[in-house]
């Protein structure tokens, strides 16, 4: 018999998921909630941080600007040690790193872009994209990867022509950010994908301003003209290409992959029984499929969780933890379409909410009961234990998922 040894880096705890089910949060972080909520990690570029693993405190930490700041993401989601010289000035138009007056600047400027009546009119192009994709699978089958196939393309075709993107230069983008959204440190190959992104979408809103179109940078152009410079623009696309699929897609394929696993759910959400909209908010609570959103930095000196944490110092908080927490209601652990919806934290809060909530939901709310009806037969192609979970991503998600039906 042969040993085989797995000499892979250990995943950190901060993105850590249950060995049982990759779909949970790890196991520790019961404890940590119980014992010691406020704990000391270890960043994948060395950089020391406190993790908070309680719903009440990463709530307060996540809605803070004033206190926390989110100047360290300057050019990546895990920052290093900080630079003797300090952080460079945040990106232009990458206003999650802005402070707040500034933050709130621009997010007046693209709520429009993100409200209901956009929502509306996108609706119908949602359902073509999602129809189109379920047609080449049934058209290739029986048998599909539904991360490939359909749970990755379909958001980001949307979001990719919301922006206003040409159709032959999205994959080229879609590499690009995969690469900028990986938590291994890549600084080589992470500073050539940030410096092609900013190559292309430099030339990208100067054709905007000749013919703003339909797009959501021409439209801001038309809207506010010169309150925005090019260079402004340029990193507004990038750090919505960056927040604006990936987390989507991860939660429509693992959504799919947890309700495979409770045939029950499945089958009250495909003969309607079941409420859309509590099943959409049940998934996001329960995937939390993005980890911690952003590592702040401390303003000032504050206490949380019982744990003094020094002006300067790194603080992130554990979304899947956090969203797990008792304290949000009996059993938050299991899966339950049908209870009432428990508060969570999948989107942020306060200021820093997602920009992108609404739309992330209108594309789950489509894409998810779509898929069981169009696929009453969908199962599993392989053994659970056999799939391959990314961890070490801004967008928890799956390497593949193969179905047939």
């Amino acid at each position: 018999m042969t040993t085989v040894i797995d000499d892979s880096p250990p995943v950190p705890l901060f993105v850590r998921r249950s060995s049982v089910c990759p779909l949970d949060p790890a196991e520790e972080f019961a404890r940590l909630r119980a014992e010691e909520p406020v704990v000391r990690v270890t960043l994948s570029t060395g950089a020391s941080a406190w993790l908070v693993t309680r719903y009440a405190d990463a709530r307060r930490v996540v809605a803070d600007q004033w206190r926390f700041s989110s100047r360290a993401a300057v050019d990546g989601p895990i920052p290093p040690p900080e630079p003797p010289g300090g952080f460079p000035p945040p990106r232009p138009g990458f206003f999650s790193t802005y402070a707040p007056r500034e933050h709130a600047r621009l997010r007046r400027m693209l709520n429009a872009e993100f409200g209901a009546r956009r929502l509306r009119a996108l609706r119908p192009r949602v359902e073509a994209v999602a129809d189109e994709r379920m047609a080449a699978m049934r058209r290739s089958g029986p048998g599909a990867d539904l991360i490939a196939d359909f749970a990755l393309p379909v958001p980001a075709r949307i979001f990719l022509e919301l922006l206003g993107i040409p159709e032959p230069d999205r994959e080229h983008l879609r590499r690009n950010a995969d690469v900028l959204l990986d938590f291994a440190p890549r600084p080589l190959e992470q500073a050539a994908a940030f410096a092609e992104l900013d190559t292309y979408l430099s030339a990208f809103v100067s054709r905007c301003r000749r013919d703003p179109g339909d797009g959501l940078v021409g439209r801001l152009i038309s809207s506010y003209g010169a309150d925005l410079s090019d260079v402004e623009l340029a990193g507004i696309a990038a750090q919505l290409l960056l927040a604006g699929y990936a987390t989507t897609a991860g939660t429509i394929g693992l959504g799919a992959l947890l309700l495979l696993r409770h045939p029950d759910q499945a089958a009250a959400l495909r003969d309607g029984s079941a409420d859309v909209d509590r099943a959409v908010e049940e998934m996001l609570r329960h995937l939390s499929v993005v980890s911690f959103g952003k590592v702040f930095t401390a303003e000032e000196d504050v206490t949380v969780g019982g744990q003094e944490i020094r002006a300067g110092e790194y603080v992130l908080c554990s979304l899947p933890s956090a969203n797990r927490d008792a304290v949000l209601g009996p059993d938050a652990d299991r899966f339950d379409i049908t209870r009432e919806p428990l508060p969570h934290l999948a989107f942020g809060h306060g200021a820093r909410y997602c920009l992108g909530a609404e739309l992330a939901r209108l594309e789950l709310r489509v894409c998810v009961p779509r898929l069981l009806n169009r696929f009453p037969g969908l199962r599993l192609e392989v053994p659970f234990e056999e799939l391959r979970f990314t961890p070490m991503n801004a967008a928890y998600s799956l390497e593949s998922l193969p179905v047939s039906w």
